[in-house]
């Protein structure tokens, strides 16, 4: 798969050094190839670009055909329906609150970072085609951070290849082709981790700060830090290290939950509640509930048997939850496990009326895609572009056909 992308990543931690430094030294001519090759983030910033275009047609394909014309959605209807209106309301319009009217208040559970980028390019596209170019380049440029920071993990190209390949064609990623906000937060996500996994804390602190304004899942990401933080200010107290050794992990820590609690705070000034945000998310439905809606479903699934709506849902929240086990196992930094179960249990945990939109929860959990693509990485590529295809296919299936059960995605 990476045939065309030999540069390296970025900087690399110590399992790349290890990896380039076994390999012994390149002749002068395979250097000066490898120096005139394609970035490798750049590579699967391209591949990620084909899994979106291979969606659209797809869904270009079905939506007339079966019954996917029950939906009559054109394909600009599909990227712009459900949550899609919400956004364009407030890129367009702000927040506007009038006491007592509920159709007002819950407009609150839409964060306002996605909105504010539309807002800043909608001057030259229009709100609509603005959210879908923020859409874009945000998921490209979430790509791009994937692969260099499954470079920096594993220090193997393929499985760096690979793993915004399987991001990009999970299963709930037709969001990511829509007016939603999780490929921002994703972007925003991943260079957060990036940053965490090269110890740039500062930086870590700014991607987190920025992401809490776009998704509440920026809780894990919060805790991500703080974890990272806390561990490399108790080994700099531990060494008695220098004031320059310690001042950047604890300003990290102290930096990055001011996005979200910005908009906390905000939304209980508006609402002149003190709890503001966590009763948009009770009135939404949104709110926590330690995973019983999912287990309710699975018990209704196993007593009554389930619909194959719920059966896919189901075995789409098997595989994260193993996948996560498996993710635990890796020589990766404590700070992106942490992320990474935080965000699995979170999407697990969300309310009742949400059950389909969990595989879409489940799209911030990126590093989920690193033991599959240690597992794929040593098939040859006329074997694995196939694989993706299909998976890209099914992806796009599975999305518009939850709508059809008159699921949100």
């Amino acid at each position: 798969m990476d045939e065309q992308c030999a540069a390296d990543a970025g900087p690399a931690a110590a399992p790349a050094a290890a990896s380039v430094a076994n390999r012994g030294a390149e002749p002068a001519e395979a250097r000066s190839a490898r120096g005139r090759g394609v970035p490798l983030p750049l590579c699967g910033a391209l591949i990620y670009a084909g899994i979106r275009a291979l969606g659209y047609a797809i869904a270009a394909f079905l939506l007339p055909r079966g019954r996917f014309e029950q939906l009559h959605y054109s394909l600009w209807h599909l990227i712009s329906s459900w949550d899609s209106g919400r956004y364009l309301i407030i890129a367009a319009h702000g927040y506007s609150y009038i006491p007592g009217d509920l159709r007002h208040d819950v407009i609150y559970a839409w964060f306002p970072g996605y909105p504010a980028a539309i807002d800043t390019i909608a001057w030259a596209l229009g709100a609509a085609h603005a959210a879908l170019a923020v859409t874009l380049a945000a998921g490209c440029a979430a790509a791009w951070g994937l692969t260099r920071l499954g470079m920096t993990l594993t220090g193997d190209r393929r499985v760096s290849l690979l793993m915004p390949a399987l991001w990009g064609a999970a299963p709930g990623s037709i969001v990511l082709s829509m007016l939603y906000s999780e490929a921002l937060f994703c972007a925003l996500a991943v260079w957060a981790l990036v940053a965490l996994a090269e110890r740039r804390w500062l930086t870590a602190a700014v991607f987190t700060t920025l992401a809490g304004t776009v998704r509440s899942a920026a809780m894990a990401l919060i805790a991500a830090v703080a974890v990272a933080s806390i561990a490399a200010l108790v080994r700099a107290a531990r060494a008695r290290q220098p004031f320059s050794a310690w001042w950047r992990p604890a300003a990290g820590l102290l930096l990055s939950p001011l996005g979200m609690l910005g908009w906390w705070a905000y939304t209980a000034r508006s609402l002149h509640r003190a709890s503001g945000w966590f009763w948009v998310e009770s009135i939404t439905h949104l709110s926590f509930d330690w995973g019983r809606s999912t287990a309710h479903a699975l018990r209704v699934a196993v007593i009554d048997g389930p619909t194959a709506a719920e059966a896919l849902t189901l075995l789409v929240l098997a595989a994260a939850v193993t996948l996560t086990g498996c993710v635990l196992a890796e020589r990766i930094p404590l700070g992106l496990k942490v992320y990474t179960l935080l965000v699995v249990a979170i999407a697990l945990a969300t309310g009742p009326y949400f059950f389909g939109s969990k595989p879409r929860f489940l799209l911030p959990a990126v590093l989920l895609a690193l033991p599959p693509g240690r597992l794929l990485a040593p098939l040859r590529t006329w074997v694995l572009i196939p694989l993706i295809v299909v998976l890209a296919a099914a992806s796009a299936w599975f999305g518009i056909y939850i709508m059809t059960v008159g699921w949100a995605p």
